[in-house]
């Protein structure tokens, strides 16, 4: 069978691509693994957001771009993509100082042309609502907005829309073979050959792994970094908060108040073994822990976590630390004549529908 274009990885950004190239009358599949979002774009914090930590290592593009994609997600899925207050309280001793916070929510609220904008809380009302948490060094307590979502059915709904313009997706399906000859690129998939003069490969932090396999040329690698979140069957609180740890390191106190539990994430961790042989490290948890326990009234322990999940980013490779490393994206375009291969390195869940834009028009389409 022969696609216009073949799309490796059926992550946020492989089901993007596939629904912009199929509106623009494309003929498009999707391959994949596994499942429809079951890597990396299921297992993230469920936030759509600008990025407000990026914005002191310079990615203002990036934050721009972000905040504008979270407007159009709140905007076409209201039920999914929800705009809630988040509560950043500022400790002395921990992170950043409030003056420095308060300068990066207003360049916060600029680049979202000022939607909800943010505003300081009463620490009285703090107290108040967000009991659990120690009020002893509490400097000042700011509330921005940002937007919770399902990333998992964000990822469905987004690859149903493919489908609805003519997508077809093959889930569970292994390539054995690409080969790339004059006509195109040849896969064989079990016993279903196909054949496309355009092949992306969108396989977040499988990437580079799938490039060394089918010796695919790349101009970039990916750094693999793990987050861990940690589940409780309870609510800690009833918003959204953002934490900074004494490291300048941020986390999650997360509510999901359907379900009535509680996500704390994430950790940050260099992986160099396969992505499907990267595991939850108990020294994670013992972080996530640790760093909670700083700020709530009751400590909490290991027989308070219920589950537990991982994900993997794939961040551009980089000199920086993990901390300062950009979340930007690259898409890397190889073209042999009338064949194109083109790479997405990196990328977040909020960035997909600017992401694929840029890819289709990269691509020519």
């Amino acid at each position: 069978m022969k696609y216009d274009i073949i799309i490796i990885g059926a992550g946020i950004n492989g089901c993007a691509i596939a629904r912009e190239a199929a509106k623009l009358g494309k003929s498009v599949a999707v391959i994949d693994k596994q499942t429809i979002g079951s890597g990396t774009s299921s297992h993230s914090s469920r936030l759509i957001h600008g990025g407000l930590r990026y914005l002191e290592h310079g990615d203002f593009a990036l934050v721009k771009e972000a905040l504008h994609d979270r407007t159009r997600l709140t905007a076409t899925y209201p039920d999914l993509v929800v705009l809630r207050p988040f509560i950043l309280p500022v400790y002395a001793g921990f992170g950043r100082p409030w003056w420095m916070i308060k300068t990066g929510l207003y360049l916060y609220d600029l680049f979202s042309r000022f939607i909800a904008p943010h505003h300081v809380m009463e620490i009285d009302e703090f107290k108040t609502k967000f009991s659990a948490l120690k009020t002893k060094g509490l400097k000042k307590v700011f509330t921005y907005y940002d937007a919770k979502t399902d990333d998992l059915l964000l990822t469905q709904t987004v690859a149903q829309e493919a489908q609805e313009h003519g997508a077809i997706f093959f889930e569970n399906t292994t390539i054995h073979e690409i080969k790339r000859q004059d006509d195109g690129f040849h896969l064989l998939c079990g016993d279903r050959p196909l054949e496309t003069a355009i092949l992306i490969n969108a396989t977040g932090p499988w990437i580079d792994e799938v490039n060394h396999r089918f010796n695919l040329p790349s101009r970039y690698k990916i750094s693999k970094v793990s987050g861990i979140h940690i589940v409780l069957d309870t609510l800690l609180v009833p918003e959204p908060i953002f934490l900074q740890t004494d490291h300048q390191r941020i986390f999650f106190i997360i509510p999901e108040n359907k379900s009535n539990q509680t996500f704390i994430g994430t950790t940050e961790r260099h992986e160099s073994a396969e992505t499907d042989e990267v595991h939850i490290n108990e020294e994670d948890i013992n972080y996530l822990l640790s760093h909670a326990n700083h700020f709530l009234n009751t400590p909490l322990k290991h027989d308070h976590i219920i589950d537990t999940y991982i994900g993997v980013r794939p961040l551009v490779e980089s000199k920086k630390s993990m901390v300062k490393a950009s979340r930007e994206y690259q898409l890397d375009l190889h073209n042999f004549g009338q064949t194109k291969l083109l790479h997405v390195f990196g990328g977040k869940l909020t960035t997909h529908w600017s992401l694929a834009e840029k890819s289709a028009r990269l691509l020519g389409l």
